[in-house]
């Protein structure tokens, strides 16, 4: 099944697909003008972006941007992990989001009836429901098609901005669940928004330069593979302790793979 698929994916591939991907992945991308497309661009984004927990999505009221709150892992050149995770990857003119919503039955069993969602509120009412989250996996995020291979013909929600189709899309995806009454009933929300262009800002809307968000990013991956003390089991939870969130049910995450400090005797 393709929730089984990528859950394995995340478990047993994240390492091998971090080793093969550049040291210095720098891209040199100017501040104040649009994106310059290719395909080491697109990858060096969707490795910033891989393992971000996508915690809400907000189109502007005219239709000129469509917001997703993310939380990123990002590590600066020095000192410690960025104390805020925040951002908001926003993403101009967009043309079309699509929103499914699935029970998600987990293993072998796949996901559930799709579940219909009148409106973007119904979606920021259903984080807004959630006692827990996931992050988005899998390396791939931008303009494949494929990752929406497994979609049924109607998702839940379709909102149609432009007649024009987006040059680019993206593809997010959220693992979580919630308390209904005494039960913990797990769900599956994917998304996708066709768009031109993408900034990212922080969670006070300054914006962040995308080579700035890029470079934080892969330096987080090659860190914890080279074994960074900076991103140790208690430098991730020191890091964390307090921080601001977007939604309360976010807790402290650890990305394994960074050393163990054992306790003195």
């Amino acid at each position: 099944m393709p929730g089984v698929q990528r859950r394995w994916r995340d478990t047993r591939q994240r390492q091998a697909d971090v080793c093969v991907l550049p040291v210095e992945l720098q891209a040199a991308l100017p501040h104040d003008e649009p994106v310059q497309w290719d395909e080491k661009t697109r990858q060096a984004m969707e490795v910033a972006l891989n393992e971000a927990d996508v915690l809400g999505i907000r189109l502007e009221p005219s239709g000129a941007w469509c917001d997703l709150l993310l939380h990123v892992l990002a590590l600066p050149e020095t000192g410690p992990i960025d104390p805020d995770a925040r951002r908001i990857l926003r993403l101009n003119r967009p043309a079309r989001v699509r929103i499914l919503l699935r029970p998600d039955r987990m293993e072998a069993a796949g996901y559930g009836p799709v579940i219909p969602l009148p409106s973007l509120d119904a979606v920021e009412d259903f984080f807004t429901s959630l006692s827990w989250s996931g992050s988005m996996y899998g390396w791939k995020f931008l303009d494949d098609p494929s990752l929406t291979h497994d979609w049924p013909a109607r998702p839940s929600l379709t909102v149609d901005i432009r007649q024009a189709p987006g040059s680019h899309s993206l593809f997010w995806f959220n693992e979580c669940g919630r308390r209904e009454g005494d039960m913990t009933v797990a769900y599956c929300i994917d998304g996708t928004v066709t768009f031109e262009d993408l900034e990212v800002l922080r969670a006070d809307a300054t914006p962040q330069p995308l080579d700035a968000f890029i470079a934080e990013g892969h330096r987080y991956w090659h860190a914890l593979y080279s074994h960074d003390e900076r991103l140790s089991v208690q430098a991730q939870r020191a890091a964390q302790d307090g921080t601001p969130s977007w939604r309360p049910y976010v807790g402290n995450a650890v990305t394994i793979g960074g050393p163990i400090q054992r306790p003195r005797d």
